[in-house]
């Protein structure tokens, strides 16, 4: 087993994919609905794209949506940080421009909220305002929401002067149908229970594609990929290999399930747990007894694991060792009797097995 999670513990060192951050615009995150963002994007990238409506390219990311439904459209850009001084700007571009020529933007915003006046940090178009651009210091950081078509395609730069952490995109699109917003149907990313296994030590070995059907079942048209963060999974770089050790026990896993033609992804989360190998043995309080005399049975061992034993090689039989890992059987001896303990086992909620060790320990009361 050590000698195996050392092979694995190399092959990782080794496996790194690298990829670009999305801070170009050729870069960009397909975004398809609400959600949170985090980023390992720094600066300006390899070009610095936008330089209008007042500011420039400090800290960026790059969005690209695409529209699936004719309607208004606007949204919220709300930093993770509250504190009024954290200011992020945007610029959109489009329709369907080009990276190589976005040309002038759109919509923009780069106000900065204390400066402006603003009452928290928060910036965006929506129908209630007017003005399709917000410099410096004008007023609330936002403009006024896109009129959109179906097939059209826009590109966001979001720019992060002052504060550099993740933030939560809420679109706005009228008309308002519960539950719709206007781009493709981004793909299933289902919840899965966390992944355990058991080890004599705090690291275990996992095949992530084991589990890959059970987060997404149409593995031809989606592809799932796992990642050792949120900002990675975000910005779908370094994907984890199928099989892995935790480095920590427990472990986060980032899942990202993106399909193949829209690009449009969902995230989702699980862990990595690591059980100890559970342990178990068996004895008898006295292996001499008097025929009709009562005999003490007792079993010992990792608490809450579930033992396996039987009497004469009878039927197999089970039980719960309690929270301080023991359970006593008391028997009625009429002739020698043998008991076997056969295996121990960790069982999750469902009742499945986690991991068992075998033991065939055999203890006999003889009249």
């Amino acid at each position: 087993m050590k000698k195996l999670i050392t092979v694995v513990l190399l092959f990782l060192s080794f496996h790194t994919i690298f990829a670009q951050t999305p801070n170009d615009c050729v870069n960009s995150i397909t975004v398809c609905g609400n959600g949170n963002f985090s980023s390992n994007a720094t600066g300006i990238g390899n070009l610095q794209e936008v330089s209008s409506c007042g500011s420039f390219e400090h800290n960026s990311i790059w969005l690209k949506i695409t529209i699936a439904q004719a309607g208004s459209l606007g949204f919220d850009l709300i930093p993770n940080n509250a504190n009024i001084s954290v200011d992020y700007d945007f610029w959109v571009f489009g329709p369907n421009a080009l990276c190589s020529n976005l040309g002038t933007p759109i919509r923009c915003s780069t106000s900065n909220p204390i400066q402006s006046g603003s009452t928290n940090n928060w910036t965006g178009m929506n129908l209630t305002t007017a003005a399709t651009t917000q410099a410096y210091n004008n007023c609330c950081g936002y403009v006024r929401s896109l009129s959109v078509l179906p097939g059209q395609t826009y590109y966001i730069c979001i720019d992060r002067p002052v504060g550099d952490g993740g933030f939560q995109l809420n679109w706005l699109w009228t008309p308002t149908v519960a539950g719709t917003l206007p781009f493709t149907q981004p793909p299933v990313a289902n919840q899965i229970p966390d992944y355990k296994t058991c080890s004599t030590s705090n690291t275990g070995i996992f095949d992530l594609n084991s589990v890959r059907s059970q987060i997404n079942s149409d593995l031809i048209n989606n592809t799932v990929s796992f990642h050792s963060t949120f900002a990675n999974s975000i910005d779908n770089v370094s994907p984890l290999p199928n099989f892995m050790a935790n480095s920590t026990n427990p472990q986060t896993i980032y899942v990202r399930v993106t399909n193949n033609l829209s690009r449009c992804y969902t995230t989702t989360s699980f862990n990595l747990i690591v059980n100890p190998v559970p342990t178990a043995a068996i004895n008898v309080v006295s292996s001499l007894v008097c025929p009709n005399d009562n005999a003490t049975i007792n079993f010992t061992g990792t608490p809450n694991s579930t033992i396996q034993y039987s009497i004469n090689s009878g039927a197999n039989q089970s039980a719960i060792l309690n929270s301080s890992g023991q359970f006593t059987l008391n028997q009625i001896i009429t002739a020698t009797t043998t008991f076997t303990l056969i295996d121990v086992k960790t069982l999750d909620s469902n009742g499945n097995t986690i991991c068992t060790q075998p033991l065939n320990s055999i203890r006999t009361v003889t009249i």
